[in-house]
């Protein structure tokens, strides 16, 4: 009998999971595409890298998307029970709660693992390969990311325009315009061309043209003429020499005493805790009567995870500007919770007494 219960049980489960899993994948994933057209189209990287920045991309949703969708499956599934008269017919064969938190126990088992697999190796790696595909795709500019006619930002900011390009891959008529710290520079020449260096590194050199340097709205201006003038493609970002907590393996973080990696050690380690109170919260969550909305638990169970996930960001944001103890991190968000899962299971264990 309790194989049967257990087997339906988790089998239901398993479906709505995955389903809602798969949605709300598909959502994000759809947004991502649409802002790396957006980068595509706006000449920021290649449209080679498009797939395996999607696919690195829904690695790192599976850390947001694990605990959230395990937890409204619950809810979803236990709460048709309830208003399907099904958790009833369990409870008269003698199952309570504990019995429903016992066949979830091998299950979340393994997501945890999965999860904090995912939060505390793959996640990393993914956001390093991204970072390394966009680098790599700067630093490979070819013919192909420039077009005739249209305007082409670069990583520095620099806009570069060419009227046309002539049998040989040269642009013709070029323009460039780069704006450093107050002063604007502007390139225009007969024509222009791609170089390789043997660093893998793509130059742009000019030929045949000026250069204007000056502040804009003054006569402060400095021309330069040039028979060949060249220009790297490829720009470190203000940021490319900062070190990047989020792209290190865990045990660098663990090693490592500054408080930045306190906390990126302590967010990748927040997800599998946070799966596991939100499981252990759905349970309660979702009972209802046959009487009662449908997506009333659904509701609240959403609110509680904007506000769980939110918190943590905050709390994440605080520890890193050191505006809450060394001691608390944000550790302290999950004791909130848990203490708010111990209140709520006691209160709906003696209202279920008083209803008896």
């Amino acid at each position: 009998m309790n194989k049967i219960i257990s087997q339906y049980i988790l089998r239901e489960l398993s479906k709505t999971w995955l389903g809602v899993t798969l949605v709300l994948l598909i959502v994000l994933i759809t947004n991502k595409f649409a802002d790396v057209i957006s980068d595509i189209a706006a000449g920021d990287i290649l449209s080679s890298s498009l797939l395996p920045i999607i696919a690195l991309s829904s690695i790192e949703y599976l850390i947001i998307l694990l605990p959230l969708s395990t937890f409204l499956s619950v809810i979803i599934v236990i709460g048709r029970f309830y208003r399907d008269h099904e958790m009833t017919a369990i409870q008269v064969a003698g199952k309570g709660t504990g019995f429903i938190y016992r066949i979830f126990f091998f299950p979340l088992i393994i997501l945890i693992f999965l999860l904090g697999f995912i939060s505390t190796v793959l996640s990393p790696n993914a956001k390093q390969s991204i970072l390394l595909k966009e680098e790599e795709a700067m630093r490979s500019v070819g013919i192909e990311f420039f077009e005739p006619g249209r305007f082409v930002n670069l990583k520095d900011g620099a806009v570069f325009y060419a009227q046309g390009r002539s049998e040989r891959n040269r642009f013709i008529k070029v323009f460039l315009q780069k704006e450093t710290k107050n002063k604007v520079s502007v390139i225009t020449s007969e024509y222009a061309e791609i170089q390789s260096m043997e660093n893998n590194l793509s130059i742009l050199v000019f030929f045949n043209g000026q250069r204007y340097e000056g502040l804009p709205g003054t006569t402060d201006f400095r021309i330069l003429r040039f028979a060949e003038h060249r220009l790297p493609l490829f720009f470190d970002s203000n940021n490319a020499n900062e070190e990047s907590y989020e792209t290190k393996n865990f045990k660098e973080l663990i090693m490592s005493d500054s408080v930045s990696s306190k906390s990126e050690l302590q967010w990748r380690i927040s997800p599998p805790i946070a799966l596991i109170i939100l499981v252990l919260l759905a349970v309660p969550l979702s009972k209802s009567s046959p009487r009662e909305g449908q997506y009333g638990g659904l509701i609240i169970g959403v609110l509680i995870y904007l506000v769980y996930v939110n918190m943590l960001g905050a709390a994440k944001v605080w520890f890193e500007q050191g505006n809450s103890p060394i001691e608390l991190g944000i550790w302290w968000v999950h004791g909130c919770f848990a203490v708010f899962l111990i209140i709520y299971l006691y209160f709906k264990s003696r209202l279920s007494r008083i209803g008896r």
